[in-house]
């Protein structure tokens, strides 16, 4: 897997059909960060690690599948989507749509927030979409500067970045870098929650594996895995449904009760809602 370098474009994108990029920073001058606007071809595969923080716009649902045996297509919401360092992605998408992407190298992160940049336990798969109308705003608005020829030289671009980071992992947000879990209180915890994926989890316990009030718990772990506890638990539920459907050897409601959900039901909705395909409907393509 290789790490996608700075700056672009040339090489910046370790895919199998590259993109046909449009404008971009590479002729302002600005140090640290990178920012490209680009067309992403109709079909293709993307294999490769993050090494800097790096924030996404796109305007339109593209459908992924995790590059793994028995992966099932799912579909990708349009919005502002955010990576760290030590993610990963690994996986086909199909539909192309106009892109933005802006990398941020953790050297300038650091600068900006006053605070260590260090890798979160590494999360794969697509990018973090979050609702922010504001960062939407500040890409634009990189657009727009890009597209009159910068003006002001650096001086707006570095004003956008630096409030782009602010805004997205500074104090009070839940992606701050440096705010995760310490990592022996993740493995403890992550641990915790393969052994006992069949029965009830609560975050009281979660916190306390991790030596923390529940609060202080929540915003750690949503830091360092990029989701609450819940949604990973019900992840690992459904990775675990997954393995023994493939097998063919366990009744749907026997999988259900073995995977940690209440009923058949529950795990027919949880399923097919990350899935994209119902429990039975997976059986049969294994």
């Amino acid at each position: 897997m290789a790490h996608a370098p700075l700056p672009g474009p040339d090489g910046l994108f370790t895919v199998t059909v590259p993109p046909r990029f449009g404008v971009d920073s590479s002729a302002v001058g600005w140090r640290g960060a990178f920012f490209t606007d680009l067309q992403a071809a109709p079909h293709g595969t993307v294999d490769h690690g993050h090494a800097r923080f790096s924030v996404q716009q796109s305007a339109v649902p593209i459908q992924i599948r995790e590059l793994r045996a028995g992966a099932a297509w799912t579909t990708a919401t349009p919005g502002v989507g955010v990576w760290r360092p030590g993610d990963e992605q690994r996986f086909e998408w199909r539909g192309g749509g106009n892109r933005q992407f802006l990398f941020i190298d953790p050297a300038m992160v650091e600068q900006v927030l006053d605070c260590p940049a260090a890798p979160r336990t590494s999360r794969r798969g697509p990018a973090e979409v979050i609702a922010s109308p504001l960062a939407a705003t500040l890409l634009q608005a990189l657009v727009h500067d890009l597209q009159d020829g910068s003006p002001g030289g650096t001086l707006v671009g570095d004003s956008l970045i630096v409030a782009l980071v602010v805004h997205l992992w500074g104090p009070g947000s839940d992606r701050r870098p440096g705010s995760g879990l310490p990592a022996a209180a993740c493995k403890r915890v992550l641990g915790y929650i393969e052994e006992r994926l069949e029965t009830p989890v609560s975050l009281a316990e979660l916190a306390e594996l991790a030596r923390m009030s529940v609060r202080h718990f929540c915003r750690a772990f949503r830091a360092s895995m990029g989701c609450s506890p819940h949604q990973y638990l019900l992840r690992q539920r459904v990775e675990r449904a997954k393995s023994l459907i493939a097998t063919r050897e366990m009744a749907l409601c026997d999988v259900a009760q073995a995977s940690g959900f209440a009923d058949q039901s529950q795990l027919t909705r949880t399923f097919r809602k990350q899935m994209g395909i119902t429990p039975a409907g997976y059986r049969a393509g294994c």
